[in-house]
């Protein structure tokens, strides 16, 4: 079986993070999120489908040479297609029912128990969904006996027909796929999942986490997950504080780690502190108080940051 993952998108709201890494690249707890999610898939799908745009050239380079186990096609999109137009894009390639993943969304969704459900129901497609406390700001679903009756898109308070919304992962038969028009800018949102709706479309509610990251706030607690159950590190040049990662070739000396600290490869630091933050590869510093950023790849640090998002291309405050 296929999984189609869209990692086509620029990463704006990453940036100017992403004007050097692709966000698909982007290291979650030291493992790029696209490898990440690859890996993450269950042993049925063998087939992983990459729709891309930006950073095609990168992301070819980069799974030529890595053996992640299973069959990794890149569909390129010479302009952007979309979330339809790109699933469509990768049609020749699906031979069934298909898994479809907005790259940079990290949850904690049961892929199987969702296929057992998608394949008892016979559905055309399922979404899973998640439930918000407050849907104003998002495109809401009504859901009857598993079914996906209509979409409502941003209601008023009061008006709101669930609280559920798209959580960004699908299983989908290729009927729905051939519905796409070919070479299109389609979203498959708003022009392709509402003429299914009450017509073998299904809802998949889960609990536990849903993270969009790609924000700063957002990618941080998304690493932050990814060490949350596993993640306590330990080296001889730091004491550790809470869960934590660090890459076998950092080097540390007199440093206090975490809680919820990653540091990666190639990173060398002394008597500093490092919390709520992720450091990228080949960051050096000396001295410094390091608290809810996102520092690298490539820099030097010589003063303390907070909150702060800093590249080789320049650093924000969030």
């Amino acid at each position: 079986m296929e999984a189609i993952i869209l990692v086509g998108g620029l990463g704006t709201r990453l940036r100017p993070l992403t004007h050097t890494i692709p966000k698909p690249l982007l290291p979650l707890a030291n493992i790029p999120m696209v490898e990440r999610m690859i890996r993450n898939l269950p042993e049925v799908f063998d087939t992983a489908i990459l729709a891309i745009n930006y950073g095609l050239d990168e992301m070819k380079a980069y799974f030529k040479e890595i053996n992640i186990e299973k069959k990794v096609i890149i569909v390129p999109e010479e302009k952007p297609l979309g979330t339809g137009g790109a699933m469509r894009n990768c049609i020749d390639y699906v031979t069934g029912t298909t898994a479809v993943f907005n790259g940079d969304v990290v949850t904690s969704v049961n892929l199987k128990i969702m296929l057992e459900q998608h394949n008892k129901t016979k559905a055309k497609g399922t979404l899973a969904l998640w439930e918000v406390y407050d849907p104003r700001r998002f495109g809401v679903v009504e859901l009857k006996n598993g079914k996906i009756l209509q979409f409502q898109e941003k209601p008023e308070k009061g008006t709101e027909l669930s609280n559920l919304i798209n959580a960004g992962t699908y299983l989908l038969e290729p009927e729905i796929l051939e519905m796409i028009p070919p070479n299109q800018k389609i979203s498959i949102e708003r022009d392709i999942y509402p003429k299914v709706a009450g017509n073998g479309l299904y809802g998949f509610p889960f609990k536990g986490y849903f993270i969009d990251s790609g924000t700063p706030e957002s990618y941080l607690e998304a690493n932050f997950k990814c060490i949350e159950k596993d993640g306590t590190a330990t080296h001889k040049g730091a004491s550790i504080r809470g869960p934590s990662l660090i890459h076998k070739n950092a080097e540390l000396q007199d440093c206090i780690i975490g809680p919820n600290a990653i540091i990666g490869s190639d990173v060398k630091m002394e008597k500093c502190v490092v919390r709520k933050s992720v450091i990228l590869s080949h960051v050096n510093s000396y001295g410094s108080v390091i608290e809810d950023c996102i520092a690298g790849p490539n820099i030097s640090i010589e003063r303390d940051m907070k909150r702060t998002l800093i590249s080789p291309e320049g650093e924000i405050t969030f």
